[in-house]
């Protein structure tokens, strides 16, 4: 492999500068932000560095081809010029994930199989074994993106994505991912020095991804691995040595979760002390119509119910939860993310909104700031 690579770092619609911040704060070079991806170079460290590091990140893609094809065989053919045996060994087990939009391929699967066919016999021309394909859990990715007749084959260097840092127990699943929850912090401009409150937790991962940039406990600290650990140029003391180089900061003020679900605050109090934040993350049961507001806490985050956990414009549940800042929160400055048909219920008008994707769900991120005696009304 070459010295520098040219790699993409993929993320969710909405995060993409957020993302190119990140990079530019790792010294990544090129940094150009694209539509949910942004893409920059580096050399081996920054590679590793990058998948360890970002916490808005959800893959790190390596260029390794870009092509024209005017054929579908030119496909198998330009696939079969790439040295695959100087990237991986045969006993490793692979797949190909397709992305495809052209007229060439009716769909990526078929698109998918002519690459595959293009690296097994390439590995036997060159007088090695064929490698095995394992689509469930393979140990080097090939990533394949086709526009019109512009291919480009890239590694995937992370493997599983990066939005599972490894302090989810058992198969519980986020209503918020690590990957948006981290983005939406970084938003709505926490600068991770002071107290914050989600008062709607669910099993914290607004909470512990606040609680892990105030500590500057970076997402890989907490225990995963990666595909680039099964390429041929893997450094295993260049990793080693990122993990050693970690600062943690002594964090003076506490990150505050509740919610009305005891089953909630317990898992996510697990996650908590898997996220090795414990000390500095205060959870609790309590329904947030008779929730008192913290003292040292004049910023609210929160991501209430809404889409496929309650009806789409609940309007007397957000009702409550525009009462009950507008009479309980004065002077504080609140983040909501939710549906825009939800927040119309809300009674209160925004200062900001930012568009946003919660999964497959069209969503609003939106700040209100809660003046004494806001002002009322909705957007």
């Amino acid at each position: 492999m070459i010295e520098n690579y040219q790699m993409v770092a993929t993320t969710y619609a909405g995060l993409e500068n957020v993302l190119a911040e990140e990079l530019m704060n790792l010294q990544a070079d090129d940094v150009q932000p694209a539509r949910r991806a942004v893409y920059f170079t580096g050399d081996l460290e920054m590679l590793y560095r990058a998948n360890y590091s970002l916490r808005t990140a959800l893959k790190v893609l390596v260029n390794i081809r870009d092509f024209k094809i005017l054929r579908v065989d030119d496909l198998y053919h330009q696939a079969l010029k790439i040295k695959w045996e100087e990237l991986f060994d045969s006993n490793k087990t692979f797949a190909v994930q397709s992305v495809v939009f052209s007229d060439l391929f009716n769909n990526s699967m078929f698109a998918s199989l002519k690459l595959k066919d293009a690296i097994v016999d390439r590995f036997r021309k060159s007088g090695n074994s064929r490698p095995s394909v394992d689509t469930r859990n393979p140990q080097v990715v090939v990533n394949l993106h086709i526009a019109n007749n512009t291919c480009t084959i890239s590694l995937d260097s992370s493997g599983e994505s990066l939005h599972k840092r490894g302090y989810r127990t058992g198969r519980h699943e986020a209503p918020i991912s690590e990957v948006l929850a981290a983005g939406m912090l970084k938003l709505c401009g926490w600068k991770a020095d002071e107290s914050l409150t989600d008062p709607m937790c669910g099993s914290g991962t607004i909470v512990i991804e606040a609680a892990m940039m105030a500590k500057n406990i970076l997402p890989g600290e907490i225990g995963r691995s990666y595909a680039f650990q099964n390429w041929k140029n893997y450094k295993p003391q260049l990793l080693e040595q990122l993990k050693q180089t970690t600062d943690h900061r002594d964090v003076d003020f506490k990150i505050y979760g509740s919610d009305i679900d005891r089953r909630n605050i317990d898992t996510a109090s697990k996650h908590v002390e898997k996220a090795q934040v414990d000390e500095i993350v205060y959870l609790k049961v309590a329904d947030f119509k008779t929730l008192e507001r913290r003292a040292d806490s004049d910023l609210l985050i929160f991501n209430p119910p809404y889409g496929e956990r309650i009806e789409t414009g609940d309007e007397a549940f957000y009702g409550m939860i525009g009462e009950r800042l507008k009479h309980h929160y004065q002077n504080a400055e609140v983040w909501l993310i939710s549906t825009g048909a939800c927040l119309k219920s809300i009674g209160l008008r925004p200062a900001k909104k930012i568009p946003l994707f919660n999964g497959s769900i069209d969503c609003s991120f939106r700040k209100y700031e809660m003046y004494r005696g806001s002002r009322k009304g909705n957007d």
